[in-house]
């Protein structure tokens, strides 16, 4: 089987495609609501909250919009520099004492401050090795702290690569790898020896009119986010093959269309065993 050779998303293509994503991902709510739980459960008030991949501040926006507790200090780990922009305002518009390193997080990142919750929320695809990120991160957590992870669960955006992927050449590597999902993290995890709690939120993306002739730009911008790559470069027929992949998985539910890509919720406590 021919590949075709095609570039990666560049860090501006990647906030451009993410805002698509997300303005039709309704998983928001579920995710605020998990987080939320686990500052008011495990949290002490004035808590230390680290944010790894912190993209624009949607989420410590509606965690303080929903949450009767505030961080004293908010730390954040923000590489895009869109991203990183607007998570500046977002920050002074809560005026929460914060620091902001536009920098990527990694294995070898050292911190200065212990957390009582440090929070990946669909970064750990950036991570060449995302369970030893992860655990590397519980090494900063106080005693009773825990790091939580939003990922992808093994399905919809995930399952798309084992189909797609070989067809593919990419000249450039992705620099958020969809093909991680919370499976292969839980599998890195347990053979650190480390058994991690995991919830599964029935997370839906609402794809009503996305099928239609009209939307077929904005489509193309969806799937080019999903897949990392820019889609309109993509031959017709594999066009034509992941749009039929994408439509297959999709239930009509209340005169909406649901593409159903649950994500996990990830919980491992701070001081981790040996590893």
């Amino acid at each position: 089987m021919q590949q075709i050779p095609v570039a990666s998303l560049d860090p501006d293509r990647y906030a451009e495609t993410f805002g698509v994503f997300v303005a039709h991902s309704l998983e928001y709510p579920q995710m605020l609501s998990e987080l939320a739980a686990i500052v008011r459960d495990r949290c002490p008030d004035g808590f230390q909250l680290l944010d790894i991949g912190a993209g624009t501040g949607l989420m410590i926006r509606g965690l303080i919009e929903v949450c009767n507790k505030r961080p004293a200090h908010y730390t954040a780990f923000e590489p895009n520099a869109r991203h990183a922009r607007d998570l500046h305002a977002t920050l002074a518009r809560l005026g929460l004492p914060h620091e902001i390193h536009e920098t990527p997080y990694s294995r070898d990142t050292r911190l200065d401050r212990t957390y009582d919750l440090v929070l990946f929320s669909h970064s750990l695809y950036w991570m060449p090795d995302p369970a030893a990120v992860m655990l590397q991160a519980a090494d900063a957590v106080a005693p009773g702290g825990s790091v939580l992870a939003f990922i992808a669960g093994p399905y919809g955006v995930h399952a798309m690569f084992p189909l797609f992927e070989p067809r593919l050449r990419r000249t450039s590597p992705m620099l958020q790898n969809n093909a991680i999902s919370s499976h292969e993290l839980v599998i890195g995890l347990r053979a650190r020896g480390v058994e991690p709690q995991v919830k599964m939120l029935p997370t839906p993306i609402d794809v009503s009119g996305l099928f239609e002739p009209s939307a077929a730009a904005e489509l193309g911008e969806f799937i080019s986010f999903c897949l990392q790559v820019e889609f309109s470069d993509l031959p017709l027929q594999l066009q034509d093959d992941i749009i039929g992949y994408v439509r297959g998985g999709c239930v009509p539910s209340n005169g909406r269309l649901y593409w159903y890509s649950p994500t996990a919720a990830v919980t491992v406590s701070g001081h981790s065993p040996e590893r």
